[in-house]
């Protein structure tokens, strides 16, 4: 096979750049939501949907469990950001099976080019397994995973935690514009996923943004 010259080279990583740019959620006054059944390819996981007052969720969720090993299965959604600073992370999940709040609750998570991305509970940081050193959560993780839970309810709820049995909130911080990567893969089974979004908390309230009737922001 001839080389492939270089100027032909860096067009054709060129066109494949702005492809790739081209399908990333667009981040839109400091606020970003992404349905999570609308990534291509979803591989093991599996779609389904059910009614609720005010409308139709859809969904996905794992059958298999990877409580030790995070990056199996994983999701990728590619996210635009065009307002840097610090957002808030929650996502709209269920415990899918069985009536324990504890259980089928929780999958990992993962930000890998953002400046910073960690819990908060108050005042006390915790930064994921791999990143951290004296700040690391309770529990399972690695690699800077994040093993998120909700907590408290079975029913479909916007609680979004980090670190067991020491509930911490979820925050990223992107220094610059730029395209970045939220990361979901697999951890209990049954753990339904609706919707994914960030937001700045000085600029949105959360009661806002989690109104189901927000549509999805584009991609471009």
């Amino acid at each position: 096979m001839k080389n492939i010259p270089s100027k032909l080279l860096l067009f054709i990583n060129l066109i494949s750049f702005q492809a790739a740019a081209q399908v990333a959620f667009n981040e839109k006054n400091s606020l970003l939501i992404i349905e999570v059944e609308s990534v291509e390819g979803v591989g093991d996981w599996f779609r389904d949907s059910v009614n609720i007052e005010g409308g139709t969720i859809h969904y996905l969720y794992s059958t298999t469990e990877h409580f030790k090993d995070p990056g199996n299965k994983t999701l990728k959604y590619p996210i635009e950001i065009n307002n840097p600073g610090q957002y808030k992370i929650i996502w709209h999940s269920k415990v899918g099976l069985g009536t324990s709040s504890t259980d089928n609750n929780d999958t990992w998570l993962r930000v890998p080019e953002a400046a910073g991305f960690f819990g908060k509970n108050e005042e006390h940081i915790v930064r994921p397994h791999g990143k951290c050193q004296d700040d690391c959560p309770e529990g399972a993780g690695k690699e800077g995973w994040f093993k998120i839970y909700s907590n408290g309810t079975t029913d479909w709820t916007w609680r979004t935690k980090t670190s067991d049995n020491d509930p911490h909130e979820i925050y990223v911080c992107f220094e610059k514009k730029g395209v970045y990567s939220i990361e979901v893969s697999a951890r209990s089974a049954n753990h339904f996923l609706d919707r994914i979004v960030l937001y700045d908390p000085e600029k949105h309230t959360e009661k806002k943004v989690t109104n189901l009737s927000l549509p999805e922001n584009e991609r471009r």
